[in-house]
């Protein structure tokens, strides 16, 4: 059984403000905000951001306020990883234009806790936007879409043939025209020349993994970015999908990878490493699975990324507490197999959010190993800044308790403009075939051109 997805086009019409943390999951938990009591926005990696970051959380915590949002990529400039003289090469801004750090204190918090399919208002409670909510959620329930659903439709036979039908009709292909596919930003050969190149920085030894990624486009009318996001959380059912709303920003998130989580004095980092599609039978799907683990090459790219989290881990780590807890788990998603390792640490109850992200930010599964040389070359490979993509979504609870995923499988919209990026990528190797690494990228970028243009 898992819990169903909460029907919140109602809500996203009405507050320009909602983050909802998705995990259909019973074992797992759910959180829901929304509304802005205050917020901070960052556009760009300027010189004091990531203290302002910290001190907005600290000052939220201290006030016992729960708070939620997204940090990119583009972030890690600001965050003096490199001393000046070797500072990663900057590639010019993502055209996206996104900020690249948005958090908010919500006015409501509801959450839907480990075995819960109903939510309890966490923050907020005996507010009128608290009971408005709940009411929303109540509203657009499954009896009520039913009850809904058989009026319109006795309406629609009164109306046949009327104007009624007729500006529904209308405004259905104003929605499907304002739509166009998500297409890639390189093409196949552009893709393979960039590949050629990462292949030559691993055979001078400059680094040992780096994670290309490949930009996609596309538009969507500014009114479908909840539905757009129901279709893509119903067809992958990721664990750490994410729906973010700030006025015109809207993040549609099928996330499968979970960053970091801290619950208590305990820091776990799950990274992926290993990406094959589903079969299309049982057997074809088990030997697809298998073949994967076996894999020299998938098992090379995943314990060199565990490497890398236990060394960044370490900077933070009580001394020996660093343990893999689980090293090539196999994690069955909707449409694909990965593998997942999981990295854990005991951390002093006086470390800071920010001291976590300073020593694990940006994540290694994003960009490779060694860190530092990996970003650099993807700056010069990519050329061009990933903005919120390969970042983190998340929250911090009053307790200090937080959980952030990866910025992967997601659709970035901007509802005022239309316009939609995507951004796709995979692990290169010495082991890497070009051809294979295009491949998983296509295969990664399915589910999100299904659901942007079904």
């Amino acid at each position: 059984m898992s819990r169903p997805l909460p029907p919140l086009q109602p809500l996203v019409d009405a507050h320009p403000e909602v983050h909802l943390l998705w995990d259909e999951r019973l074992s797992s938990r759910a959180l829901l905000a929304v509304g802005n009591r205050r917020s901070l926005t960052v556009h760009a990696p300027k010189r004091g951001a990531w203290a302002a970051w910290q001190a907005f959380v600290t000052a939220s915590r201290a006030r016992g306020e729960w708070v939620f949002g997204w940090i990119g990529y583009d972030m890690h400039e600001g965050l003096d990883l490199a001393e000046p003289a070797a500072k990663p090469h900057l590639p010019s801004p993502h055209p996206g234009e996104w900020p690249l750090l948005h958090w908010v204190v919500p006015e409501v918090v509801l959450e839907w806790p480990s075995g819960a399919t109903k939510p309890t208002v966490v923050q907020g409670a005996g507010s009128e936007l608290a009971s408005s909510v709940l009411a929303a959620l109540d509203e657009a329930g499954p009896a009520a879409r039913e009850a809904r659903s058989a009026g319109a439709e006795a309406d629609r036979a009164h109306e046949a043939g009327g104007a009624g039908a007729a500006c529904a009709r209308d405004m259905h292909s104003a929605v499907t025209q304002a739509s166009t596919p998500l297409t890639p930003g390189w093409s196949k050969d552009t893709y393979v020349a960039k590949f050629n190149d990462v292949h030559r920085a691993l055979k001078r030894g400059d680094l040992y993994e780096m994670n290309l990624c490949m930009p996609w486009h596309g538009t969507l009318d500014g009114t479908e970015s909840w539905a757009t996001f129901e279709r893509l959380a119903t067809a992958t059912r990721a664990p750490h999908s994410a729906y973010l709303q700030a006025g015109p920003w809207r993040m549609l998130s099928a996330s499968p990878e979970r960053f970091v989580e801290r619950r208590g004095n305990t820091l776990r980092s799950q990274p992926i490493k290993g990406t094959v599609r589903r079969g299309n039978t049982d057997d074809e799907d088990a030997q697809l699975a298998e073949a994967m683990q076996a894999s020299e090459k998938e098992r090379a790219e995943n314990v060199m990324i565990v490497d890398l989290v236990r060394n960044d881990l370490s900077r933070v780590a009580i001394p020996r507490s660093v343990d893999v807890e689980e090293l090539f788990g196999l994690r069955t998603l909707a449409t694909v197999h990965q593998l997942v390792s999981t990295v854990r640490c005991e951390v002093p109850p006086n470390v800071s959010e920010l001291d976590i992200l300073t020593a694990l930010f940006p994540m290694g599964s994003m960009t490779g190993a060694p860190k530092l040389s990996a970003m650099d070359c993807i700056a010069r490979v990519e050329e061009t800044g990933r903005g919120v993509y390969s970042g983190t979504v998340g929250y911090v609870a009053p307790s200090g308790d937080f959980d952030l995923n990866v910025v992967i499988r997601t659709l970035l919209h901007n509802a005022e403009t239309g316009r939609v990026d995507a951004t796709v990528g995979g692990a290169i190797t010495l082991l890497a075939d070009a051809e294979q690494e295009h491949a998983e990228c296509l295969l990664k970028a399915e589910a999100l051109r299904t659901c942007l243009a079904p």
